[in-house]
């Protein structure tokens, strides 16, 4: 039976694990030759161009308050520089994950300690970075001198949903058993009905249900 002592070591293990910076599965060197904004950059490694999104930060979008500034900030501390990138992996889009170097500066952790860049705790645990972001909400550093900063996470869903379609509506009757959709003239127009789903009932003659 495991004492208290053990399960406590292996809890203050866990912890310190998940705080640990990701794992660097190869380190690659280039010159960056854009910047796309406060979080991705191009570099080109043996003359080809690499897409990295910086590992465990989250810039403000374009159109964004303090998305240009942000993206500037980054621009000033890499564009035309050379840079080690610390993979750490590749995103849904396909880009390289990964940490870069200027020197001995670490530039995901310097955006984030100037206040152009949100840690992103949903996929990076790094106690450091979120210390970075609290000294610089503290100190109203770059984007926290807005009194409500908007994290891009979630600006990127009230913009996915606001271009959503609007889910469409359909009325059945209940006398015919005719189904009409919302742009009919006989939605919730008839004596008797109720709102149906889309393949309830036959399809209006009109409007195709």
């Amino acid at each position: 039976m495991k004492t208290v002592a053990s399960i406590f070591s292996v809890l203050i293990l866990a912890a310190f694990t998940l705080a640990s910076p990701p794992r660097v599965l190869e380190e690659l060197t280039g010159k960056v030759i854009g910047v796309t904004d406060g979080d991705t950059i191009a570099v080109l490694v043996n003359r080809e161009p690499v897409k990295v999104r910086l590992e465990g930060i989250d810039a403000p979008e374009s159109k964004q308050s303090f998305g240009t500034r942000s993206k500037q900030a980054l621009s000033k501390m890499v564009f035309g520089k050379n840079v080690v990138v610390k993979k750490t992996g590749e995103d849904r889009y396909g880009r390289t994950l990964g940490v870069i170097m200027v020197g001995s500066v670490d530039i995901n952790a310097k955006m984030i300690e100037d206040g152009w860049a949100w840690h992103y705790k949903n996929y990076n645990d790094e106690e450091r970075l979120a210390k970075l972001e609290d000294e610089a909400r503290e100190a109203k550093r770059g984007l926290w001198a807005d009194p409500n900063p908007l994290a891009p996470w979630e600006y990127r869903t009230r913009q996915r949903t606001s271009n959503d379609p609007p889910a469409t509506m359909f009325w059945l009757n209940s006398s015919s058993n005719t189904r009409h959709n919302q742009n009919c003239e006989y939605f919730k127009n008839t004596k008797r009905g109720r709102v149906c789903a889309p393949n309830d009932g036959k399809p209006c003659g009109i409007c195709g249900g």
